[in-house]
């Protein structure tokens, strides 16, 4: 997997105000970054950081499947992998796609975006949010994409959901051991474990 070729967007924090639109009202996003968070738990990172990932709990509810990606897939304007997501929510019929910073604490302020089906302006959210905790979603919450520190994604819905919204050699056990590798290899073994043990119970085959 490489980025060659892609093309890393133009926006960056500070143009996002005038890009990207907030989603209603102080109150309104308040409420927004709240359903964010039935979605979510937070966790001990492995350097001893507080991190957010989403729950067993919901997953197990919602009976949802996930797959781990390597998040410099989705966070270009071009970037192919996102194509799939995009037209999967247009079949959904899901257009009121939110995203926001997910960093704890829970009482994290930052704006709550609403986004457009659109490969720029998801590609855009995932880029500049890249460095942190953060989340795609929608208010009916049919899907979740939780962004990871820049390292990896974690797409999570229905299994239909998850196979469609990726390329076929994205999902997968063999999918994911390539993404595990790659992380280890910069922040050293095991570094991915207690991901691995608490989302195993979801992963695709």
């Amino acid at each position: 997997m490489t980025n060659e070729g892609l093309k890393l967007p133009s926006y960056s924090m500070l143009d996002l105000e005038g890009y990207l639109q907030p989603a209603g009202t102080p109150a309104q996003q308040i409420a927004m970054k709240n359903l964010a968070w039935t979605m979510l738990e937070t966790y001990r990172t492995p350097d001893g950081g507080l991190g957010s990932r989403l729950s067993n709990e919901w997953l197990g509810e919602q009976k949802w499947c996930v797959q781990i990606i390597p998040h410099y897939q989705i966070m270009y304007e071009d970037s192919p992998w996102l194509l799939p997501l995009c037209l999967i929510l247009q079949e959904m019929r899901v257009f009121d796609i939110i995203g926001t910073c997910v960093s704890p604490p829970a009482e994290d302020k930052s704006t709550v975006w609403r986004l457009k089906i659109d490969r720029e302006q998801i590609g855009t959210f995932f880029n500049n949010y890249r460095m942190g905790f953060h989340l795609l979603y929608c208010q009916a919450r049919r899907f979740a994409i939780h962004g990871n520190d820049g390292d990896y994604a974690v797409y999570a819905g229905s299994e239909k959901f998850v196979r469609a919204a990726l390329p076929p050699i994205a999902v997968g056990s063999v999918a994911t051991a390539k993404v595990i590798a790659g992380i280890e290899e910069e922040h050293g073994p095991g570094c991915m474990d207690g991901i691995l043990e608490h989302y195993a119970p979801f992963m695709l085959d």
